[in-house]
């Protein structure tokens, strides 16, 4: 049987997730670029969220990841239509906690990232479905 190196390492492409998951890469893509050439917009990101009430809770998830992330957290460029590892990672922690699943969760980071920053990356990421969810505050 032989061993398909592109098969284990590769990513899911971007037109071909959920709307949902494709909305928070293309989220994640926008904010830094769009901050890199000072061209940011809540407006412009709450386009890319669904919902303006999900803005705030983005950046807090956001901030909390990077925060704990044990490295500068890699996004591809817009124009890259595979996810970055990171992007991955992101989305499923975001996943299990739309699902309420905090094992899940924590099996996804538990080497990687402390209890406390975990506790604060969930529950940043519960408030950011919850308003991607029902699109208020």
């Amino acid at each position: 049987m032989a061993f398909d190196l592109a098969q284990l390492t590769r990513t899911p492409d971007l037109r071909a997730v959920t709307p949902l998951h494709a909305r928070l890469v293309c989220a994640m893509r926008y904010t830094h670029v769009a901050r890199r050439v000072g061209d940011y917009s809540h407006r412009r990101l709450a386009s890319h969220l669904g919902s303006f009430c999900a803005v705030h809770s983005f950046h807090v998830f956001m901030d909390e990841a990077g925060h704990a992330w044990p490295e500068r957290i890699v996004l591809n460029p817009p124009c890259q239509s595979a996810f970055s590892y990171d992007e991955m990672l992101l989305v499923d922690l975001l996943t299990a906690a739309a699902r309420g699943e905090r094992a899940r969760f924590d099996d996804f980071v538990r080497d990687m990232i402390g209890a406390g920053a975990r506790h604060a990356i969930w529950s940043a990421a519960r408030r950011l479905m919850r308003h991607m969810a029902t699109g208020v505050s």
